[in-house]
């Protein structure tokens, strides 16, 4: 009997203890299946939000932004109560494992692909578009594109990011060349432009060059591999299609063939042989803003430093659009914000991260020095997101908004898995164009060999 007792009693505490765990953290997995026929005033948009921004490389002006969204978002819902906080996205993995993540916390597109399909941790929020009257029209496809996966939305965009040249004024206005930024130049005018900016010096090294670009990118590579009407990957078939489409290998042979020639500078390259000899008269990391006519501009964020740097130069510059190649496409890339689906509070975290697709939000965000350029149609033409820091209202702040409809996603992930872009990723691809320009193999071979690794992957994952 007595046995029997104690038996009893550690199940009732095994069960206790079972119960507690399960009541630790955030454990309802929402769907975000919605109404549609709900109003904004009819769902639960209140209680305390937890909004989880990453702070790794966050300047007070940047947290300054979320904060201002936070503060207009809760003028418009006062049931709603906001909490901001800053921490690094390397902790986000497991925060989202001990529930303690936030409702709604920051993803760039890879992370919303892996807390998607690794972690089943985010709730999908497209359902939720009609009930908050999200005019969709409004918004550019192309930054919306990089928060959908499985035909749906997970990462609301606060951005959109298109790829664009910054440019040495002074360095074409010496050549005698006449340059309108107001527009995409046609690749073939562009490399003539850039082989009359290239300066080789006595020793055969190279002194200036035309344009400075990550060939490793896959913001950049994806403009090449279609620049002829190629695609790199079926998705219908699940393949990688890099040598097996003559309009991408030709692509891939402009990107070649301009090192060759001595007019492009691979950016962040260890290249050896010949071509790396020649590449070492231009020095590498800021000081080539004075050595080279173009280059990429990574992000509207990275502004400031970037102006500062040919200000520091006394080089004046500016933007251009990326070049146009027969098939013009611009690579869009967006940063944004997640829905945690063990939230306490689906309504009112779907409310504040939808937030950023209306007017209101975009300007809260945007307005701030930490803000970036509004991914909504209707504020194109405005000035408020624009030389927010007074030093360059002259610049030509119209070419993030440019060529809008030609806009394609900027990464890879979002267009195969996971494991497949992990394939072609910025290190593989890096590794892949040091070993072609430093002659240990051809283009056909190594972009062959990573297509057959890539495809192998997909049809284990399909397996």
């Amino acid at each position: 009997m007595g046995n029997k007792i104690v038996r009893i009693v550690l199940f009732i505490l095994a069960l206790s203890l079972f119960a507690g765990v399960l009541g630790c953290g955030k454990q309802t997995v929402h769907t975000g299946d919605v109404d549609q026929d709900l109003t904004v005033e009819e769902m639960d948009i209140k209680g305390k939000i937890l909004f989880t921004v990453d702070n790794s490389a966050a300047t007070e002006d940047m947290m300054a932004s979320v904060r201002s969204v936070a503060a207009e978002f809760m003028s418009e819902y006062p049931n709603v109560k906001v909490t901001v906080e800053g921490a690094s996205r390397g902790t986000f993995a497991n925060r989202i494992s001990s529930g303690d993540i936030g409702d709604v916390f920051w993803c760039d597109e890879n992370d919303t692909n892996n807390y998607h399909y690794n972690h089943n941790a985010l709730m999908p929020l497209d359902a939720y578009l009609k009930p908050m009257n999200i005019n969709l029209g409004d918004v550019y496809t192309g930054a919306l594109d990089c928060g959908r996966y499985d035909g749906r939305l997970y990462m609301v965009p606060r951005n959109i990011g298109l790829s664009c040249l910054m440019y040495n004024v002074d360095m074409l206005e010496e050549a005698g060349i006449r340059f309108d930024n107001t527009v995409a130049t046609e690749w073939e005018s562009f490399k003539t432009i850039c082989r009359q900016l290239t300066v080789v010096g006595d020793d055969g090294k190279a002194r200036q060059m035309g344009l400075a670009i990550r060939l490793w990118w896959d913001v950049i590579w994806q403009m090449f591999f279609r620049a002829y009407g190629g695609e790199w990957v079926d998705s219908i078939n699940h393949r990688i299609t890099i040598t097996d489409s003559t309009e991408v290998m030709r692509g891939i042979q402009e990107m070649y063939d301009g090192v060759r020639e001595g007019w492009l500078y691979p950016m962040e390259q260890g290249i050896s042989g010949e071509i790396g000899e020649y590449l070492s008269g231009i020095p590498g990391g800021d000081s080539n803003f004075a050595h080279v006519a173009f280059q990429y501009c990574t992000s509207f964020t990275y502004l400031d430093s970037y102006g500062k740097t040919y200000d520091s130069m006394e080089v004046a510059w500016d933007f251009c659009p990326f070049p146009a190649f027969e098939t013009h496409t611009v690579s869009a890339g967006a940063t944004g914000y997640v829905v945690y689906n063990r939230t306490d509070n689906p309504d009112a975290a779907a409310a504040l991260a939808l937030f950023f697709l209306t007017e209101n939000g975009q300007r809260a965000y945007h307005s701030q020095l930490g803000g970036d350029v509004p991914l909504l149609k209707s504020l194109a033409e405005d000035d408020f997101w624009k030389d927010k820091s007074g030093r360059w209202a002259d610049k030509n702040y119209d070419v993030f908004v440019s060529y809008t409809d030609n806009t394609r996603p900027a990464t890879a992930v979002v267009q195969c898995p996971y494991d497949v872009a992990d394939i072609l990723s910025n290190s593989n691809m890096m590794t892949l164009w040091n070993n072609v320009l430093s002659g240990k193999v051809d283009l056909q071979t190594a972009f062959g060999r990573m297509q057959q690794q890539a495809n192998e992957k997909w049809q284990q994952l399909g397996a």
